[in-house]
Formats: C-alpha cells, structure tokens, sequence
C-alpha cells in the first residue's frame, strides 16, 4: 500500500518518521489533514468538493434539525439568549440554514480548525467563528460528520498498523499493541477511534460545569480494518497513504462506544439512533407529502418545469431517509444528567424498534 508522493504533509511525514521510526495511524491522520498545508486547510465538501454532506443533500436536513434543537433548548427552559455551537463547521452550510429556523435569540458559534473554513464562516452574518469549543461551554452543540475524521488508530491482526516509509512511499508496518490500546481490551480488528474519545471527554468536562446538550451525528463503524478509507472528487479512495495532504481519511464511528465513554464519565447517552428514524420522528413524512402535493398543484397549472424541480428536489432529499445512504447514520444525544429527554428522541426510538 503506498505510493510516491510530493506533497507537504508528505515532506512533514517523511521527516517525522525518519526520526521517530513508524507513527501511529492517528498521527498520520494529524499531519495529512490538520497539519501545514493538510486536506482540510480549506473546506473540501460541497457539489464542487470531494464529498456532500446532509445539509448539501437539501436544505430539509437544516430545517428538521432546527425542529430537533429547538426542543432541546425547550429542554433547557428556554435561556434567552442560547449559545449553539457548530463543531467542524466547515464550509459554513449547516450553520447558515439553521440560524434563521432557530429559536431568538440565539448566539451561534461554528468551530473549525482549517484557516480556509474559518474564512468562510467570518462571511456568515450572525455566526461566530472559532477555532476551538468555547471554554465557557454552550447550551445545545451539534457535531455533523466530524468524529469520523478524528484521528483513530488501527488493529490488523491482533497487531496495531503504523506507518512508514518504503524510500519515497507511504507503507503499513505492524507492531505489538501498547498500553493505550490494550487497555481497550479484546476488541475486535479494526479502528480505535481515540480522537473521537477524546472529544467526548471534552464534552462531558464541559457539561458538568455548564449544563447542556451536544448532537453527535456520523455514520456508524464498519467492522475490520478495511473499514478505512478516504473521499476524492465524490469517488471512494482505498490507499488512502497514496497522497497524504491530498485526499480524506476516514472510518465509521463506533457510536455504541462513545455513548459508553460519556455514560463513564457522568453524561447521560440516549439510546443511537439511525438519522431516518430522527428525521421521520422530526417531520420528514409529512413535508414529503407536502412536496409531493405541490409537484401535482404544478402539474395542473401546466408548470412542467416548476414540477420537474420539485420533483428533482424531493428525489435528492430521500437520499437524507436511505438506509443505504444517509439514511444510516447514527444519532447520539449526550446531555446533563438533570435535563430531560426530547419527544422526538422517543419518536425516534419507537420508529427504528417498529417492524
């Protein structure tokens, strides 16, 4: 696995394997993404990126989230003015259709580490970038398709995969587990997402002293290590050590893991569920008919190209619902122990228990 390449992050990895020997997976994923010149300097998602994302999908994503949020703030017994924080923001998408459906007043901060997003966001009126969680805390936070990117390490073959280099390329090497890793026990081969842990214990410090809600939302693991992978003008990258800097790494999060590690550290986790049960819970159903009728109140008015758009639309939108898209992804609800569970949560969890 591995191939030449001249990009920067390369250089860096190059340099640092030289003096250290092979690098963990998780570093790897540091320099290739976040690091000087990495993949995610400038945000790489959108129809002219490498990869959507649900609020590119339809802008119905944005506004049944904002049903889902609005809750939670009802939850939290309506603080005027609320804090939502936006972790891995991006290009700025999710934020800017979500603030007008919010409840006011509302302060929204959109958090991202990349120079290029955080440029983007300052263009957003009534958001606030940043580039870290603020450390007085929120009151709702939502985390769209960032955990999968955190870095993770990797087990093949009751061995952990590192990194090295083969004269100018990328190469898998295996070593013993260390401590870190055997202290997960006997898990399975596959991903150990360490970033994505270490983030939710950032979310529990920060709940225990300012209570509050946080929306995790990712697509769910995959089993073994061939689990990961990368994105490339919307094509699915397998070598992902092939062009460091260049290309997405990736892996699906073991949402069942996480809502572990939060329950351990004093954060209530609800039951995961699929994202088609929440937005079904949250609406989804009902404004599909409601598009549905409109595509046909055109038809009559012999609007044929206002129909073919609402119909193209409504079409890209059962992708959010797909089980074999977008319809699978996980939702976990972490929250203060003294704040109560939303309705739509319990909707949610009778629809994915339902036959």
């Amino acid at each position: 696995m591995g191939v030449p390449s001249d990009t920067e992050p390369a250089d860096l990895l190059r340099a640092e394997i030289a003096a250290t020997g092979p690098i963990t997976f998780a570093r790897f994923m540091e320099l290739a993404l976040y690091g000087d010149h990495g993949y995610y300097a400038s945000p790489p998602v959108g129809p002219a990126g490498d990869f959507v994302t649900s609020p590119h999908v339809h802008p119905v994503f944005a506004e049944l989230l904002a049903r889902a949020l609005a809750e939670l703030h009802d939850g939290l017994g309506h603080p005027s003015p609320w804090r939502l924080v936006e972790a891995g923001a991006g290009d700025g998408t999710l934020a800017a259709q979500l603030l007008p459906a919010l409840p006011a007043p509302v302060d929204v901060v959109a958090v991202d580490v990349a120079p290029g997003a955080l440029g983007s966001l300052a263009g957003i009126d009534g958001v606030t970038p940043a580039d870290d969680l603020p450390a007085d805390g929120w009151d709702v936070l939502i985390a769209n398709e960032l955990l999968d990117n955190l870095p993770f390490r990797v087990v093949r073959d009751g061995r952990e995969v590192r990194v090295g280099v083969d004269g100018d390329a990328f190469v898998e090497t295996l070593v013993d587990l260390d401590d870190e890793l055997t202290a997960f026990g006997d898990r399975p081969d596959g991903v150990v997402p360490i970033g994505a842990l270490g983030f939710v214990d950032r979310l529990a410090d920060a709940m225990a002293g300012r209570p509050g809600y946080a929306l995790l939302i990712d697509y769910g693991a995959v089993s073994g290590p061939d689990a990961v992978h990368g994105y490339s003008s919307h094509r699915v990258v397998e070598d992902v050590l092939a062009a460091p800097g260049a290309t997405d790494v990736t892996a699906g999060v073991d949402m069942d893991l996480l809502a572990e590690r939060a329950r351990a550290r004093g954060v209530h986790a609800s039951p995961v569920v699929d994202q088609r049960s929440a937005l079904v819970a949250l609406g989804f159903e009902a404004w599909f008919h409601d598009q549905l009728a409109a595509q046909h109140r055109q038809l009559e008015e012999r609007d044929g190209l206002g129909a073919v758009r609402t119909w193209s639309a409504k079409s890209r939108a059962t992708l959010l619902v797909d089980p074999a898209a977008l319809g699978r992804f996980r939702w976990l609800l972490l929250a203060s122990t003294e704040l109560p569970a939303p309705v739509w949560l319990d909707r949610a969890i009778a629809h994915r228990s339902a036959p």
